[in-house]
């Protein structure tokens, strides 16, 4: 089935938007989701193998917390080259090259010796992973409609998240039976097949809409990037997400030692009470991005569609995660963190639909530029809580931080207006 969302279109002043409906879906659960799955649980092998890794090579605290996070250093320097060269040839060819890439880093991981050469390793990885998310973008842009795009990232965050959730239970299993190891060479062989997979069967835009005159000049022909530069709303994007991410990557690289060390819970509980959380934020996305369609379609108004939701779930996050770390009883302590995450989802689902509406035809960059911050900020911020616990010995000090975070976030969130595109500034 193919449309055009008019209303939508006149809203925007945009060139229609064709799709075919079963096709977009197709495309998204048989090869976007599973490759962002993979992805995920490549990051999760190093993060829950962490504290083996770190005995085993008598590693301290920073220095296995900057092998943790250095990937995304490399991953947020590369995104708007990144998002650019999607732009240019397209999500199947910069995805397949991508996947490729990070999958092989992961195979290499558990030959690793030392902490330069698991740094080396792990910055190679973030390389590897630079284009994907640029090309998840452009993928559900290319291929859904503006009424149903909440939705689809809804289904894409949601699979990016699946592997938290079913990740932490899996490794921690796999590396107190078997060896810390394992998750490496089974994720990595996974993503050569999946790369293939994509390279094979992926299309970059429905057959039955063809490229016009505008979609085949190059990006600097089109809109300058000093155009995008002097768009406010290009710069509050980017520091949301970068706040959203500071919060989230807590959650993402030091929950298993706050577990252990502050919590001094023992690995295999660690493994199921760290993935419990990221259900919540699972369960989140698809509930949000319900939502953030039903909004659209009941009130016509992009903005009450997204930055409202986008608002109050980054507020929400940063001073849950500080009221979770004041509770003493483990179980109310998780059930919090697990509000905290599933506010995040609300944030997800406003950026990334924000991103595809901010502009009429280059997601890429957009994308590229917002991912380029929420990422570095996830490579930092990681390192500075560690930091900050080594100097005052209190994790509630390092906690601090998400809640500053989660209040600079609301208020920048407060300055996007997905309605106007930056090419019409």
């Amino acid at each position: 089935m193919s449309g055009i969302d008019a209303a939508l279109v006149d809203e925007f002043g945009m060139r229609p938007v064709r799709t075919s409906w079963g096709a977009g879906w197709v495309i998204l659960f048989a090869l976007v989701a599973p490759i962002n799955l993979l992805m995920s649980l490549d990051r999760q092998a190093m993060t829950l193998s962490a504290p083996r890794i770190q005995a085993e090579f008598g590693f301290s605290l920073v220095q296995i917390s900057i092998i943790i996070a250095s990937v995304l250093w490399t991953y947020a320097l590369l995104q708007l080259p990144a998002g650019a060269l999607v732009n240019r040839y397209g999500p199947r060819k910069c995805l397949f090259v991508g996947c490729l890439a990070w999958s092989i880093a992961t195979i290499l991981t558990p030959m690793g010796s030392s902490f330069a050469s698991f740094l080396l390793i792990r910055l190679a990885m973030g390389v590897g992973q630079s284009p994907d998310w640029s090309s998840s973008i452009v993928t559900i842009n290319n291929w859904f409609q503006p009424r149903r795009r909440a939705r689809a990232n809804a289904v894409l965050l949601g699979f990016l998240y699946l592997g938290s959730v079913i990740g932490g239970p899996m490794l921690t299993q796999m590396t107190a039976h078997y060896s810390w190891k394992l998750g490496f060479y089974v994720f990595g062989v996974g993503g050569v097949i999946w790369s293939c997979l994509w390279s094979i069967f992926m299309r970059d835009r429905p057959a039955t809409e063809e490229p016009t005159v505008e979609d085949m000049k190059p990006v600097a022909d089109r809109v300058p990037m000093k155009r995008f530069l002097r768009s406010r709303q290009f710069w509050f994007i980017g520091v949301h997400y970068m706040c959203l991410l500071t919060i989230q990557s807590f959650f993402l690289t030091l929950m298993p030692f706050y577990l252990m060390d502050h919590r001094h819970l023992q690995f295999t509980s660690m493994g199921w009470l760290y993935s419990l959380p990221w259900a919540f934020l699972y369960v989140s996305v698809f509930l949000s991005g319900m939502i953030a369609d039903a909004v659209l379609r009941r009130t016509g108004s992009v903005w009450k569609a997204r930055t409202p939701m986008g608002m109050i779930g980054t507020f929400c996050c940063g001073t849950l995660v500080l009221v979770g770390d004041h509770v003493q009883n483990v179980t109310g302590m998780i059930v919090i963190f697990g509000l905290a995450l599933g506010c995040s989802g609300l944030s997800q689902i406003s950026i990334w639909t924000s991103v595809q509406d901010l502009t009429s035809g280059q997601a890429g960059i957009v994308a590229g530029w917002t991912t380029f911050w929420g990422n570095a900020a996830s490579g930092v911020a990681p390192i500075v809580m560690v930091y900050i616990v080594r100097m005052t010995g209190s994790w509630s000090m390092a906690l601090l931080l998400p809640f500053i975070a989660g209040m600079i976030g609301a208020v920048c969130c407060s300055g996007t207006h997905p309605e106007r595109p930056i090419e019409g500034i």
